[in-house]
């Protein structure tokens, strides 16, 4: 089997070492990690509320779950992956039962988000 050649873009250029840190809190939480990231210089933070329960929690028919749930996702470099990882478990206690998951998988490619300059309009 031969696979096609992928083209890209030579106008693009993409970063092969970063890695997706994802996870999602059960009891809330990002509104106080996100500025602790900012604070260390991550930027590429997003998180979204969700709904959900955790695993074994009983529900009720017809009965929404928590409202607290919250998915997150960091792009970080491949230097500082382990450090922000092991920073996100510790600050938000997920040592602990029901708290929230937490895994990182290495992106393929990503780019870099460049804004124009003001001298654009001109």
């Amino acid at each position: 089997m031969v696979f096609p050649e992928l083209k890209t873009d030579s106008r693009v250029q993409y970063l092969d070492y970063t890695w997706l840190i994802s996870g999602i809190f059960y009891e809330g939480g990002t509104d106080k990690l996100v500025p602790e990231l900012m604070k260390r210089g991550i930027n590429e933070v997003y998180f979204y509320n969700v709904a959900g329960t955790m695993i074994g929690q009983k529900t009720v028919a017809g009965v929404s779950g928590s409202f607290d749930v919250e998915q997150f996702h960091v792009v970080v470099t491949a230097d500082q992956a382990e450090n922000i990882f092991d920073f996100i478990y510790r600050f938000c206690n997920l040592s602990e039962p029901n708290k929230g998951i937490i895994y990182m998988n290495k992106l393929m490619k990503s780019t870099k988000h460049k804004l124009q300059e003001d001298d654009h309009i001109n």
